[in-house]
């Protein structure tokens, strides 16, 4: 048993000993002496060569523990050239080799502020988001001033005292999904991958109206489970028109301005986003009267199809805790980008 200082140096000591654990060489890799070394000389010692050998790989195998360790460590470090710099080179990190570094970090993490999970990839990079809703968004001038205001705006809310519910409507094909993409892999580095972000269709995760309860109780736990693991996190609904109002219960109580303490939200910032289809009509009415009244479609504005927008909505389906809708107009001819 290692009692004394040499009980706090044996996890670098199981560093040394993966530094030692020498693998192959990629198959095929030249060797700089082959063919040039005269007899006689120390290069053309075959015990010189195994030593020269053992030490390149050595090396190699102790960049890639180390890139794979601070990738564990300090995941915001990690670029992803690191990442592939860590990915197979001709060989395979051994299972044993695997187990240590896993102890290794356990240990790291025990007294140091580790985050293994999806957390430490939140990047909120709103510049990205910006230049996308510039450049990459045709034809949805409300959407481009509205989004990055009022999201930014949100997350940089010390402690907001409720979520963010956010709401976007039009018809098919007016890039309700492209923007909700655009916003996910602009706050999370691995977009919908991220374990802070969930996504529901309601016509597939919730088909059956029979079945409400079940889905009340699954939608809480889904929502709690990712609260408590992160602290930003993101839920869509995709065809929000068709969810039953069951459903809509189980987000009030985060949508409160003040919540009971029971339902309180897990995590600081939780965001709601809502894709429905409902009421594109109404837009394209309100729409068209304006351009007949001599408006151009840069100057319509969120006051001019809120009222009608917001009205629809809460006495069709209830959603009366929006905090922002955003409705998505029809795409002139002279904004679809050629493919």
């Amino acid at each position: 048993m290692l009692r004394g200082p040499w009980r706090q140096l044996w996890p670098f000591l199981l560093l040394l000993l993966l530094l030692l654990l020498g693998g192959p060489e990629p198959l095929g890799a030249s060797r700089p002496w082959e063919g040039t070394d005269e007899p006689g000389s120390a290069w053309a010692w075959p015990g010189f060569r195994r030593l020269q050998e053992q030490l390149r790989a050595a090396g190699a195998l102790s960049k890639r523990y180390w890139t794979l360790f601070s990738c564990q460590v300090w995941p915001d470090d990690c670029d992803e050239d690191e990442e592939a710099a860590a990915g197979p080179l001709g060989w395979r990190l051994p299972l044993l080799g695997q187990r240590y570094l896993d102890l290794l970090t356990t240990w790291y993490c025990s007294f140091k502020d580790c985050c293994p999970r999806g957390d430490c990839r939140i990047s909120n990079n709103f510049t990205g988001l910006e230049w996308d809703l510039n450049v990459r968004l045709h034809g949805q001038h409300l959407v481009r001033q509205l989004v990055l205001r009022t999201v930014r705006g949100y997350l940089e809310t010390p402690q907001p005292d409720k979520a963010l519910a956010l709401s976007f409507h039009g018809w098919s094909g007016t890039g309700k999904n492209f923007v909700a993409r655009m916003l996910v892999e602009s706050l999370y580095r691995d977009g919908l991958m991220s374990d802070c972000v969930r996504m529901f269709i309601a016509t597939f995760h919730f088909p059956h109206p029979k079945y409400v309860d079940l889905y009340k109780e699954q939608l809480t736990g889904q929502i709690r489970g990712t609260q408590q693991l992160c602290r930003q996190t993101l839920f869509i609904f995709d065809e929000a028109e068709k969810l039953h109002p069951g459903l809509l219960e189980v987000l009030g109580p985060h949508l409160e301005r003040r919540a009971p303490e029971g339902h309180r939200a897990e995590s600081p910032w939780t965001i709601f986003l809502f894709l429905s289809n409902l009421r594109g009509d109404i837009i394209n009415e309100v729409v068209l009267k304006l351009l007949k009244a001599g408006w151009s479609r840069e100057e319509i504005t969120m006051e001019h199809l809120e009222p009608h927008l917001q009205a629809e909505i809460v006495e069709t389906i209830g959603f009366s805790f929006l905090t922002t809708t955003w409705p998505h107009l029809d795409l002139p001819t002279s904004s679809v980008a050629p493919t």
